[in-house]
């Protein structure tokens, strides 16, 4: 029996194979779980980043395309006061206390106004969007078109408006600060 030759693999060869093809096994997963995860987080950073942007532009879109109401009583850094050139009042208010907190603009172009709770009111905000905080600064705070104005103090008004948005699950939950500044095209109504 000394001269007959045994064809196969031993069990040692068997153990060192599988432990081999485990590891390489363990590797690519643990590498795909990190892709999938990265990619996850990418797209919720690429819905949060388009949708914040789509609803800053239109809320900048109406303050371009009206001018500040300086004398607005309710005016703060989460309600913005405007008028057009034919004198309807346009409000724009961020509403933090509604479930999800959203965007409210309300045109008055008729006799009634835009009071709190009128049916006037139309959410801008996008279900599938949560907007944490949004804050108007309106500069000068002043009108410069005031009587009470000295000539070194009339500027163009300007309106910085900051939405913080945020969204996604687990270790894919993020939030972004978005800012963009925007001026009147309508000027000293």
């Amino acid at each position: 029996m000394r001269g007959v030759k045994r064809e196969g693999y031993t069990i040692v060869e068997m153990l060192v194979a599988v432990a081999i093809f485990s590891l390489a096994f363990i590797t690519i997963s643990v590498i795909f779980l990190g892709f999938t995860g990265a990619q996850s987080r990418a797209a919720v950073s690429q819905r949060l980043l388009n949708e914040g942007s789509y609803m800053l532009e239109l809320v900048a879109r109406e303050i371009r395309m009206h001018a500040i109401d300086y004398s607005c009583a309710q005016a703060t850094t989460r309600y913005v006061c405007l008028h057009s050139i034919d004198g309807e009042a346009i409000r724009i208010q961020f509403d933090a206390t509604a479930a999800p907190a959203v965007i409210r603009v309300c045109k008055d172009y008729d006799a009634s106004p835009c009071t709190v709770g009128s049916p006037k009111w139309v959410t801008l905000s996008s279900s599938d969007l949560s907007i944490a905080d949004m804050q108007f600064q309106i500069f000068p705070s002043v009108d410069p078109l005031g009587s009470d104005v000295t000539v070194g103090q009339i500027f163009h008004p300007l309106t910085t408006i900051t939405m913080t948005v945020a969204g996604g699950r687990g270790k894919s939950y993020q939030t972004f600060d978005l800012q963009t500044a925007v001026s009147s095209r309508v000027y000293g109504l």
